[in-house]
């Protein structure tokens, strides 16, 4: 049995503290309609693209204090919110810099994920930064090349803990961030390239920003009209979906009761706990219609 002090270093690498055969053919995308919107706005599908992994740690590693002595398997995704005339990402990955020093398992290039669906470099003006971990923000090391009309959102006081404050530097915190991506992300403030957002906020029609701290001071869910109703991607704010059904966080924390209200906040939100999508649950790639090598169709 591992115990924790070893359980905790290794796991760090694969998810990130208080923080990856022959491809298939590109697969179309149906696109946007009205049905399932309750207010009028349009509706949307939703994608996860699986760019490493697997990765495998102790249970409650993602699971509070729950299954020292389970192993789980996690995997590294993005997501796609694909409407009929925009696509917005989800989060940006990976960097290839920060897969490579640490030997990230099958890692894909995102960018290179996303054209599996079809997803070319115009036709993205929107990219969601969900939290500044290495495993979500890692990518904007290549993504505003790849994707030069892309606008990227993140949650103000988000940016001001990983990019300003001195507490992000401290081994802790570090460790689960990627300087290079970080310094990237510094370089953008002040630029038409980087938006702030403080709190809730609608996107667009259909798709809102939600503000849902726990796993970092200011994650972001963000919640979509689709044919099925409200559906969250809730990247980190849970890692398995039975984080949900149970209210049980990762151990992966810098606010307890804060992560509590997010937990909350989200099932009010969502149409049902089926549409409540986590951030590394090995069921959003093998319980869902495959429509092209490693991206699923979630709804």
């Amino acid at each position: 049995m591992m115990n924790r002090r070893e359980f905790l270093k290794s796991g760090t690498a694969a998810v990130g503290v208080a923080a990856i055969g022959q491809a298939l053919a590109v697969a179309p995308v149906s696109g946007a309609s009205n049905i399932g919107a309750t207010d009028g706005s349009p509706s949307y599908e939703i994608y996860a693209l699986k760019y490493a992994g697997p990765f495998k740690s102790k249970l409650a590693f993602v699971y509070w204090k729950q299954g020292w002595d389970d192993e789980i398997e996690r995997y590294y995704y993005i997501w796609a919110i694909k409407g009929r005339d925009e696509t917005i990402i989800v989060d940006t990955g990976q960097g290839p810099t920060y897969a490579r020093r640490h030997k990230s398992p099958n890692y894909v290039n995102p960018v290179d994920v996303l054209e599996r669906i079809g997803i070319k470099a115009n036709s993205v003006k929107k990219v969601v930064i969900t939290h500044i971990h290495q495993d979500h923000a890692g990518g904007i090391e290549m993504f505003p090349q790849a994707f030069p009309q892309a606008i990227f959102y993140v949650q103000k006081n988000e940016f001001d803990f990983w990019i300003k404050s001195p507490i992000a530097k401290k081994k802790a915190f570090a460790d689960s961030s990627d300087q290079l991506a970080n310094n990237i992300l510094a370089g953008m403030e002040g630029t038409e390239k980087l938006r702030f957002v403080c709190g809730d906020q609608k996107l667009m029609p259909g798709i809102e920003l939600l503000l849902t701290p726990g796993h970092t001071i200011a994650l972001q869910s963000v919640a979509v009209n689709t044919r099925k109703g409200t559906a969250i991607v809730a990247s980190d704010c849970a890692h398995i979906a039975q984080s949900f059904k149970d209210d049980m966080p990762s151990s992966l924390i810098c606010d307890l009761p804060g992560w509590m209200q997010s937990f909350d906040k989200l099932k009010a939100k969502a149409s049902s706990q089926d549409l409540l999508f986590p951030g590394h649950d090995a069921k959003l790639l093998h319980d869902y219609p495959q429509v092209a090598l490693d991206v699923t169709r979630l709804v």
